[in-house]
Order: C-alpha cells, then sequence, then structure tokens
C-alpha cells in the first residue's frame, strides 16, 4: 500500500455522513443511519471502510460485516439498493486521471477486503469501470434500473410510454387518489402478495421487511405512499427514500385485485409530481414483468454492477449448491 495512504474504520459519523454527502457516487444507502437500520433489521455489524490521506476520506465503502460458523462476510445489506465505491471529488477534470484515482483507490479496498471470507458488493450506477475488480478474480454481474428526470414533469409525461399514459388516465376516472400513509403493516401484507400471486415466498421475509421499514421511516430516511380505491381499498403502496438530489423507489407492495386498474402507474406519477429532488431512481428492473412496468414511466435505462469474492474454492461452490437449493 502507498505510503500516503491509510485504511481503517471510520468511527466518527459525522466525517463518514459529509462524505457520503459530497462524494461521488453517495447517496442515502451509505449513510450511518442506513447502516443502522441495516444491522437493525438484519443482524451484523456496520463497516464504513474509509481510504484515508492525511485526515481526509479519499474514498471508502459502506457495508454490514458478519460471521456466522466462523465464516466473516463484508457485504450490501439485503433490501438495499447498493452500498459500494465512493470517491471524493477529484479537483483534475482529465478524465485519465479520474481512471487512474478511481482505479488506485478500488485495488486498495480490494486489497483490505480480502480479509473476509466472503465479499458481497452491490456499487452504485456511477461507478461504471468494474475492472479492478474483474482484474481482481472477482465475479461480477450487470444488474438494471430506471433512472428519470423529475425537472421538467411535461417532458417527462411526452416519454411516459401511451399504455402508461392510459393506465393513469383510467385510475383517475375510477376514482383512485394516492395518501400519504404511515401502516408498515399493510406495506408489509402487500410485498408479500406480490410474490404470493406467482407461487413463490418473498425472497426477504416480512418481518425483516417491517423492522427495516419501522426503523428507515421513524429515523426520517423514508415515507409511504398508498393508492386508494373510492371504496377505501389499498391497491398498492410504496416506501420512497429520498437524498439530496435523487429520490429511490424502495419497497412496494400491491393487492392483485386491483392490477388492472392503473392505480400503482397512478402512484408513481402523483410522486413525480410532489418530490422535490431533481432525478428519480427506480433501484431495479431486473425481472421481465418488473422491467415492462418500470420502462413505461418515460425512464433511461441505467446499468449498475454486483461483485462478489469468496476467499477459498469451496466456499464458492457452497453458495452455488446453496442457491441451487433455493431455486
Amino acid at each position: 500500500m502507498s505510503d500516503a495512504y491509510e485504511i481503517r474504520l471510520v468511527d466518527d459519523p459525522a466525517l463518514w455522513d459529509n462524505f457520503v454527502q459530497t462524494g461521488w457516487g453517495g447517496s442515502p444507502f451509505s449513510t450511518t443511519t442506513w447502516l443502522r437500520c441495516a444491522a437493525h433489521a438484519l443482524g451484523g455489524q456496520p463497516a464504513h471502510i474509509g481510504v484515508f490521506k492525511g485526515s481526509q476520506i479519499v474514498a471508502g465503502l459502506a457495508a454490514l460485516t458478519t460471521k456466522h460458523r466462523g465464516i466473516e462476510r463484508v457485504e450490501t445489506p439485503e433490501l438495499t439498493p447498493h452500498t459500494g465505491f465512493l470517491m471524493a471529488p477529484l479537483k483534475s477534470k482529465g478524465p485519465a486521471k479520474i481512471e487512474a484515482e478511481c482505479h488506485r483507490f478500488s485495488e486498495l479496498l480490494i486489497r483490505y477486503l480480502q480479509r473476509y471470507d466472503h465479499m458481497r458488493i452491490t456499487h452504485t450506477p456511477a461507478l461504471n469501470d468494474i475492472r479492478p475488480f474483474i482484474w481482481a478474480n472477482w465475479q461480477t454481474r450487470v444488474r438494471y434500473t430506471y433512472q428519470m428526470d423529475l425537472s421538467n414533469l411535461e417532458a417527462l409525461w411526452e416519454r411516459v410510454e401511451r399504455r402508461t399514459r392510459t393506465a393513469i388516465r383510467k385510475a383517475e376516472k375510477l376514482g383512485y387518489t394516492v395518501i400519504q400513509t404511515d401502516d408498515i403493516e399493510l406495506l408489509c401484507r402487500q410485498y408479500g402478495m406480490i410474490y404470493e400471486r406467482h407461487g413463490a415466498a418473498a425472497p426477504i421475509s416480512p418481518e425483516v421487511v417491517r423492522r427495516f421499514v419501522e426503523c428507515a421511516q421513524s429515523s426520517g430516511q423514508a415515507r409511504l405512499l398508498a393508492a386508494q380505491s373510492p371504496q377505501g381499498e389499498t391497491a398498492s403502496i410504496v416506501a420512497f427514500v429520498e437524498g439530496p438530489s435523487m429520490a429511490y423507489a424502495w419497497v412496494a407492495g400491491a393487492d392483485p385485485q386491483h392490477n388492472s386498474s392503473g392505480a400503482t402507474s397512478l402512484l408513481y406519477w402523483r410522486y413525480f409530481q410532489q418530490c422535490t429532488q431533481p432525478r428519480f431512481d427506480f433501484v431495479g428492473a431486473n425481472l421481465p414483468a418488473v422491467a415492462f412496468f418500470k420502462r413505461g414511466l418515460g425512464g433511461d435505462l441505467i446499468p449498475y454492477y454486483a461483485t462478489e469474492y469468496f476467499a477459498t474454492p469451496w466456499l464458492r461452490r457452497a453458495a452455488s449448491f446453496k442457491r441451487f437449493l433455493s431455486g
């Protein structure tokens, strides 16, 4: 490691959160508050890993660490869209300088992370160069989301697909409305309904979802909106997370009986109309039906990357076998 840099855990919440707020790739999902909520819901310990030059953090990574049966893991928490590599703004605007520094800090963090047995990190969409992870023999996987510019809703409406505009107008004519709610239990029930409709169990238990959303809501990280029918039935419900410049669709639920009503499309459009952030991220569009729905709202398709590393071949084989058994 270069003598100019030191890697250590950051134990000053204000120092870390200021780095996240001002850094390239920063989002609410890398803050100390978010990691505390993740640990509350999932177990483990928050880890805010900083690359320091003197007293300044120049790069870093947020994650949860766990130890089970002697195996130590560091990972982006479940129900968290991404944490991943973050970097302080560089004074130089030259692309070669930025690329070189990004690679240098990535390599330092990769070397530090190799003290763990298993690493699973999902990176912010801002990171479009993951070659250092590939060169270090990490497994990599591309994922997709949709992002949209909310600063000009008239222009966005023109980008919304005709089928989605029709759905929004249908919900309006049927009398659906969108309200703010604190009903976390309803969100958890409808979160499970989405998967029950397809005969599958939810990937995250509703109890974990409840603990996570409850903590995020009480700490001011999340707020819930619901689409209601004229009879007072909830058709769909979404927990949104809002950062300084980007809003995110985080956890969603829906009642299949209202699928043809257009209520969910109306819910998102009403949220766009009241959102004060200039941009919006759907945080994932990786399943066909989900991608089809989200595409309709006029966003740009954005790739992001998940990376994973196992310290030993047998751990990799054991993980592959477990995934095979779980379907």
